[in-house]
């Protein structure tokens, strides 16, 4: 257990005091929420509901406060309580209103939810089964803890650029994925002493990346020093103006391993100079259970039980038992009764694990059978193979204002197809890990999963939800690596494949040593075949249901999310744009056919204007509507060159017309979208480029003017053409257009003027007119 600094019980009255001000308009939004995340508050999907993250250093939580968890929860009617993937637990669906009373009532179980969210130190994870794992090298649970309780004590611990991740395992297998958190500690010995192998810059989620090896032993009582040099060196040196690149690993990118090493220790012999930091290790509960041999009924369901879910500990006659809770999800009067029972085990037999279930420990071999009847009287399922209890999923777009796709759904639809496997085959695999993330951001761990997946926004005329398939992914000092990507698949087919996956895989698995060795030897490109089954997405007309996220009622579409909850959704919506104008170009390049190609280009025009109406919250219901909010939002507001008006008006009103003629044109505005898109920062903001026109000088007067013959073309589209040849030209230039007699020279040359150009000449010449415009 951590200990809570003594700051926060007046902090949670502030915090009440400023929901009162922010609801009478005291405090603006944009400023409560900077006060409101840190406390480890986010604010979920629907406005105005809010979940609320708890602390659980190392996954450690006492039966006493788990009873008092739930007992809140139902208090509130925030069920059901939600474990994370960082050993964390969330209460979700909260009014604001009921966020202080809710942080008062953690406050007196012992629970913080401080750091939980924000620029700040985050949940210390830890092996859950350090202190009774056969090969650890020493039990690192108190390590974590005398950390928790240095940082969250130290006020700079709460105003850094990004988040800071903190892990420790307890060997080199790293079960506690700390090579993939910004400062990972690994358990390890030197001579008899205690020590770690020591991390930094590792992550998930963008620009993934394992850790740099900055020590190889460290001794344990430097972890304090270690930890606040890393703090000093993230606060000076991480970028607090783009947050989707402040985290620590963006420092490497951006100085290199050599640099950042030594400014690190700069700050850490700095330390180690000037400042104590004696490590006070906590007393860890000790186990109240007498330990016994296993001793059961020799049925089959116990059995089965405990083949699946139950282990032996170091320590002999004791054994774990994991309890499967699907999505990490449970219910208040279950978390009450599982309470009640394990009180008798004492306060340190539960740790939160990383796939989102309860680890107990020091459970006597002769306890286990009255464990299982009571599970089962409880309500928990526990006779399925593991790896249908063991699959993992972020929230999603369930309640996440950042997902994209409905995991859990998703996860759901995996498991009731896993269900129809041969029960032998799935206990074959009970190891095998597959996860899944509504979004790139890797909540749900997805790229050290054997088989990940994140979601994304694909289009096949309409939206559907789709995603990323990736493999491979693992952890351990030497052998870790991140899940390549090796392709995508709509959610409607992915628990087919996933099926798929397994059924391969269990078939070959006593051929190799594990996974990885499978897909070393070949196994990649069979899952790589498997995966090709699924490229083609039938049409709407053909089968609707692909466009239905998994336990959706609604279609899939990313309409009410505003740009901070859907970013990654309008990237894939802007790369799949851009990709088809460059095909559409090639195309293009390679067609000898007018009326093809005028078409194509037209197709051009209509990407390119609607490639980035995304980005300001935009989805038109069709074409016309595309073409008109790219001028609007685009044209006028000067993100896009006025000179391009006029081919979109075309687009808008003839999109039949020739577009031949304005090939260089539409490919100019084609390539200026895409500029536009690449100047975008991550906050969707654009870095415009100002064309500057030439000045109005008798050199430019006296330069060539433009002809064109517009003899035969009806109005109003000689005057739609003659505004396009303006937009290409600068100001003080001159166009000498033919025009027919009769209507063409009636209405053309006012309808020039009302555009503020001037005409300087008008000339009949025999049956038509000659016009001279000077450009404004």
């Amino acid at each position: 257990m951590y200990t809570i600094p003594n700051t926060l019980k007046r902090e949670i009255e502030a915090f009440s005091r400023e929901i009162t001000d922010f609801q009478s308009g005291t405090i603006e939004p944009v400023k409560f929420k900077a006060i409101r995340v840190p406390m480890g508050i986010y604010e979920q999907r629907n406005n105005g509901t809010y979940m609320v993250r708890a602390r659980c250093a190392a996954g450690v939580i006492s039966p006493a406060q788990l009873l008092g968890v739930a007992r809140i929860a139902a208090k509130h009617g925030c069920e059901p309580i939600h474990f994370t993937t960082r050993q964390e637990l969330q209460f979700h669906n909260v009014s604001l209103e009921q966020t202080p009373a809710i942080l008062a009532e953690l406050y007196d179980l012992g629970l913080s939810s401080r750091g939980g969210g924000g620029n700040t130190v985050r949940n210390i994870m830890a092996s859950e089964d350090a202190g009774i794992a056969t090969g650890e090298e020493f039990d690192v649970t108190p390590y974590a803890v005398a950390l928790t309780n240095t940082l969250i004590a130290e006020p700079d611990s709460w105003s850094l650029p990004r988040k800071y991740k903190i892990a420790f395992a307890g060997n080199e297998s790293d079960n506690a994925n700390a090579l993939f958190n910004d400062l990972g500690f690994l358990a390890t010995t030197l001579n008899g002493e205690k020590g770690f192998k020591v991390f930094l810059g590792g992550g998930l989620g963008s620009k993934p990346s394992a850790g740099n090896l900055l020590f190889d032993f460290l001794p344990a009582s430097d972890i304090l020093y270690v930890a606040e040099a890393v703090k000093q060196l993230f606060s000076e040196h991480g970028n607090r103006r783009n947050r989707h690149k402040a985290r620590i690993r963006y420092i490497f990118y951006k100085l290199g391993v050599e640099k950042v090493f030594e400014l690190f220790h700069g700050y850490f012999n700095q330390l180690k100079q000037e400042r104590k930091y004696p490590l006070n290790l906590p007393e860890m509960p000790a186990s109240t259970s007498q330990p016994n041999r296993l001793a059961h009924d020799g049925s089959r369901a116990f059995t089965l039980w405990a083949q699946r879910y139950v282990n032996e500990q170091r320590q002999q006659g004791l054994y774990s038992v994991e309890i499967p809770f699907e999505h990490g999800m449970a219910g208040a009067k279950t978390l009450e009764r599982l309470s009640q029972i394990l009180i008798p085990f004492g306060p340190g037999c539960l740790r939160l694990t990383m796939r989102q279930n309860i680890l107990l420990r020091n459970i006597p071999g002769d306890q286990l059978q009255s464990l299982f009847h009571l599970l089962n009287t409880i309500g928990i399922e526990i006779s399925s193979p593991r790896i249908l209890n063991s699959l993992v999923a972020c929230t999603g777009a369930d309640t996440c204002r950042l997902g994209i796709c409905l995991s859990k759904g998703a996860s759901k639809a995996i498991k009731s197809r896993l269900s129809t496997l041969d029960k032998l085959t799935l206990d074959k695999v009970s190891n095998f890990r597959i996860n899944l993330s509504g979004c790139p951001n890797s909540c749900g761990q997805h790229q050290v999963a054997n088989l990940g997946f994140y979601g994304r926004a694909s289009r096949n005329e309409r939206l559907y939800p789709a995603y990323y398939v990736t493999l491979g992914g693992q952890t351990g000092w030497g052998i870790a690596r991140l899940g390549e990507m090796i392709g995508q698949i709509s959610a409607r087919d992915l628990p087919v494949f996933a099926a798929e996956v397994i059924e391969l895989y269990a078939s070959r698995k006593e051929a190799y040593d594990g996974f990885d060795s499978y897909l070393q030897a070949g196994g990649e490109k069979e899952i790589g075949q498997l995966l090709k089954k699924y490229d083609e997405v039938p049409s709407f007309e053909e089968d609707k249901n692909y466009y239905f996220d998994w336990g959706a009622q609604e279609l899939f579409s990313l309409t009410g999310k505003g740009q901070a909850e859907c970013s990654a959704g309008m990237f894939d919506m802007i790369d799949f744009d851009r990709d088809f104008i460059l095909e559409l170009q090639k195309k293009i390049k390679e067609s000898f056919h007018e009326t093809a190609t005028s078409q194509l280009l037209y197709e051009v025009v209509f990407h390119a204007s609607r490639m980035l109406l995304v980005t300001r919250g935009i989805e038109p219901k069709n074409r016309e509507e595309v073409f008109t909010a790219f001028k609007d939002d685009f044209i006028r507001e000067g993100h896009v060159d006025m000179k391009f008006g006029p081919v979109v008006q075309l687009a808008l009103k003839n999109p039949e017309g020739n577009f031949q003629e304005y090939q260089g044109l539409i490919f100019e505005l084609a390539s200026s979208v895409i500029e536009l898109y690449n100047s975008m920062d991550d906050s969707l903001q654009f870095k415009v480029k100002q064309v500057k026109p030439k000045s109005e000088s008798p050199e430019n007067e006296a330069q060539e003017k433009r002809f064109k013959d517009f003899r035969g073309v009806a109005c109003p589209m000689n005057f739609v053409k003659t505004k396009i040849e303006l937009a290409q030209m600068h100001s003080g230039e001159f166009l000498e257009i033919l025009l027919d007699d009769g209507a063409p020279i009636n209405n053309v040359p006012g309808s020039v003027r009302g555009e503020g150009h001037d005409v300087s000449e008008v000339k009949n010449v025999e049956n038509y007119w000659s016009v001279l415009i000077r450009k404004k």
